[in-house]
């Protein structure tokens, strides 16, 4: 055999090697099946859009959908929510004045549907029911701790702005910054793109109460989202 059919024969199983490792790349992509809960308060559950395909959450959950087919996406939150509504079942019993947790929509029951990736949205009802900045933080603290003793990683939404008292906006702002700080890459910042400097929601992204994002607001919530890349992160691992 000639020195050039043994060249044009080595080139080509260097070659045809990555194009058979592409497709069946593709085909664990594409079968891999991944289940997400998503957790919060009126935002996550799609106030202030004009129809449900707007809201961030069923945005993500057509995208990764389209992407990782049989991907489930679960929707517990509900509007009025705040962190103590989604402590553990088996919290302390909360202050006077705090509501008990939810178990059909908490942590706890976030866990038991054996999710591969937790979200959590809570925008600012914390901040609207007077609940200090500590107490806000030893909360999400306790949920997120909650999830990853059980070997869940969550993905913890910033504060998102409101219009409040100067007050409010300050415990907001600071909430804002400590989780951006504490969960790192696993915080997502809902706050910039629709805030104003002084905090309060852009007019862009006001659905009109001045509490709810619109579904522009919603479309960059879900931005910040997919540019997590959670469904990969859960692959890869």
């Amino acid at each position: 055999m000639s020195y050039i059919s043994l060249f044009f024969i080595a080139t080509f199983l260097v070659v045809a090697g990555p194009l058979r490792a592409q497709p069946e790349a593709d085909s664990i992509r594409r079968t891999t099946v991944i289940r997400i809960v998503v957790m919060g308060s009126s935002t996550a559950a799609g106030a202030g859009v004009t129809h449900p395909d707007s809201a961030w959450v069923n945005r993500y959950r057509a995208f990764v959908q389209k992407n990782y087919p049989g991907t489930e996406v679960i929707n517990l939150a509900r509007g009025g929510y705040s962190t103590y509504h989604l402590m553990p079942g088996q919290a302390a019993w909360p202050p006077a004045g705090r509501p008990m947790p939810d178990t059909a929509r908490n942590i706890t029951k976030a866990l038991s549907l054996r999710p591969n990736a937790i979200i959590l949205n809570l925008p600012s009802n914390d901040a609207a029911a007077g609940y200090a900045l500590e107490e806000q933080l030893a909360n999400f603290d306790t949920i997120v701790q909650s999830s990853r003793r059980a070997g869940v990683p969550i993905w913890v939404g910033s504060t998102q702005p409101r219009h409040f008292s100067a007050a409010k906006i300050w415990i907001q702002l600071l909430a804002r910054d400590s989780i951006l700080e504490k969960y790192g890459a696993f915080a997502v910042n809902f706050w910039d793109d629709v805030a104003e400097p002084n905090g309060l929601i852009q007019w862009q992204t006001n659905s009109g109460d001045g509490i709810h994002l619109n579904n522009t607001g919603h479309r960059l919530l879900f931005e910040r989202i997919r540019e997590k890349n959670i469904l990969p992160y859960r692959i890869k691992e």
